[in-house]
């Protein structure tokens, strides 16, 4: 059996898939036995238990979960939320604040993804598939804002899709770094991650 992992099930399970996470950001993705997470799921979340096991009858299908979940709503939020009547240089500012709010509040869904990628590729191809096209979709939003800032004269780099990669690169590195007690707000890191997108990986003139 596998997990539904259909876009209802997964609004419909929200609040399992945020208990989850927050297990595997204390304990680690192997720290707890699958039996303990779904015990500590049900009693915090309210949820039946036999119906998590149902649902999620490997710790590898909770894991993948987590991550699809995430990242559909980070993709599927960027692409919704942006603006293509705006300029390019107000569409990436925008992006770049939203990617460092959703980027931190998903941290450990993307701590998970680099981990199960590989394992995916080899023993759930489909599954795999999923998530890399909505990733792969991301980045071409990204890349097509890129160019048109190209086109209006905003940004200046001669290759929008490795641009595109350097910029995936910096928004990763948050992961590594921030930590909200260091006195940097997130208002403050996404006025930071603005600035070095803007200026430094796509060349626009301060």
């Amino acid at each position: 059996m596998t997990a539904d992992t259909s876009p209802h099930a997964l609004r419909a399970t929200a609040p399992v898939l945020d208990c989850a996470a927050r297990l595997f950001a204390e304990h680690g993705s192997r720290g707890l036995p699958m039996s303990d997470l779904t015990r500590r799921i049900a009693a915090r979340t309210g949820a039946d238990t036999a119906a998590l096991r149902r649902a999620f009858p490997t710790r590898f299908d909770l894991i993948h979960a987590v991550v699809l979940r995430s990242t559909r709503e980070r993709v599927q939020g960027q692409l919704a939320a942006d603006d293509p009547e705006s300029r390019a240089i107000e569409r990436m500012s925008a992006l770049v604040v939203r990617h460092v709010e959703t980027g931190w509040r998903h941290r450990t869904a993307t701590a998970l993804a680099h981990e199960i990628l590989p394992v995916l590729r080899a023993v759930h191809p489909t599954r795999h598939r999923e998530i890399v096209a909505l990733n792969r979709a991301y980045r071409e939003h990204i890349r097509g804002i890129v160019a048109d800032g190209v086109l209006e004269g905003v940004f200046h780099v001669t290759d929008p899709g490795r641009a595109t990669d350097e910029v995936l690169d910096t928004f990763d590195s948050l992961l590594h770094w921030y930590r909200p007690e260091g006195g940097l707000s997130l208002d403050d890191l996404g006025a930071v991650y603005v600035d070095l997108v803007i200026h430094h990986h796509l060349g626009c003139p301060r």
